[in-house]
């Protein structure tokens, strides 16, 4: 027992986060992956990290690494320690953003994308050229699950509350508007709704939250009324929308600050009109595990999303 308490003090931390990896992967192989580690090392730190609890710790089996009783036992406490050290170290770090390197990952879908990263990457290529981006796009429990585990360090969209370990800050209020080319016959007159149900659709359904909370509304509001859509063409991505719209007589119904963007590049090819339709608006906001609260490049980080994308009617920072 002595032996195994000294072994214990000369103990090297990056097994135990070698250990909390393999545990949420199931896999020596998944692991290496995300620890940019060789699958040697990775089965060379498990060996070590036997030695030193005297236990096998996982089970091969069909369906992966299968954890012991003892590394079941003490994985909470491993994660909610290691958490606590990274959170000690980063709020003692000094971060500079023009020489920093660091990556952010952000969740979001296809039309958060489209909206956010436009402004973010021009402004980050001034202030902070070596920070890097990464989207993730992910159903929202296992976005929750990454934010917690630091494999995700921002929520961008019109997501579900995330919980009381979560902050959410509110960033703007979304709503659908209806872009069409300028060349057609509605281009040059207000948008009534007889105008609107005659005219053909492109139904545009990327994944996520935000783009199907507010189709969900417009949706039951035609339901309400009897009234549907003459939709000819369904679009699971957006790219290219722009030119199909520019150049032929389909109306596309789209949150208002995507189509603000396509219009802008499109040098006077579209035209965006409101939608003839009493829609609510859905609230667009960032979220963030409270770990990450500390974090001096987070800090900063998502102080400008808050710079760029925030309107004035906004909330300040709250925990759910």
């Amino acid at each position: 027992m002595k032996s195994n308490i000294m072994r214990l003090h000369q103990l090297d931390l990056n097994l135990l986060r070698v250990l909390k990896v393999v545990y949420r992967t199931r896999s020596v192989t998944k692991a290496s992956e995300q620890l940019f580690m060789t699958q040697s090392a990775v089965s060379n730190a498990l060996r070590r990290l036997r030695d030193h609890l005297d236990d096998p710790l996982f089970i091969r089996r069909n369906e992966g690494m299968v954890p012991t009783a003892l590394v079941e036992s003490i994985i909470g406490s491993i994660e909610y320690s290691l958490r606590n050290i990274e959170d000690a170290l980063h709020s003692h770090l000094k971060f500079d953003p023009f020489t920093s390197a660091r990556l952010v990952r952000l969740l979001s879908n296809d039309l958060a994308q489209m909206v956010f990263l436009p402004r973010l990457v021009k402004h980050l290529s001034d202030v902070a050229p070596g920070v890097r981006l990464e989207t993730v796009e992910t159903p929202w429990d296992e976005g929750k699950r990454a934010m917690y585990e630091g494999r995700v360090d921002v929520a961008l969209g019109n997501w579900p509350r995330a919980g009381s370990d979560y902050v959410r800050v509110e960033l703007f209020d979304e709503r659908f508007v209806v872009l069409m080319g300028a060349q057609h016959p509605l281009a040059k007159q207000e948008l009534h709704q007889s105008d609107y149900l005659a005219a053909r659709h492109i139904d545009y359904r990327p994944g996520g939250e935000s783009y199907n909370a507010l189709r969900g509304k417009l949706d039951k509001l035609l339901a309400q009324e009897n009234q549907m859509r003459n939709i000819v063409f369904t679009a699971a991505h957006g790219l290219g929308l722009a030119s199909i719209v520019a150049e032929s007589d389909v109306l596309l119904t789209i949150p208002s600050r995507l189509a603000a963007g396509m219009s802008v590049l499109s040098q006077g090819a579209l035209v965006v009109k409101p939608l003839p339709y009493p829609v609510p608006s859905v609230m667009i906001t960032m979220q963030w595990h409270a770990r990450a609260d500390h974090d001096p490049a987070l800090v900063w980080f998502r102080q400008q999303v808050i710079e760029l994308f925030q309107s004035p009617s906004s909330s300040a920072p709250q925990a759910d």
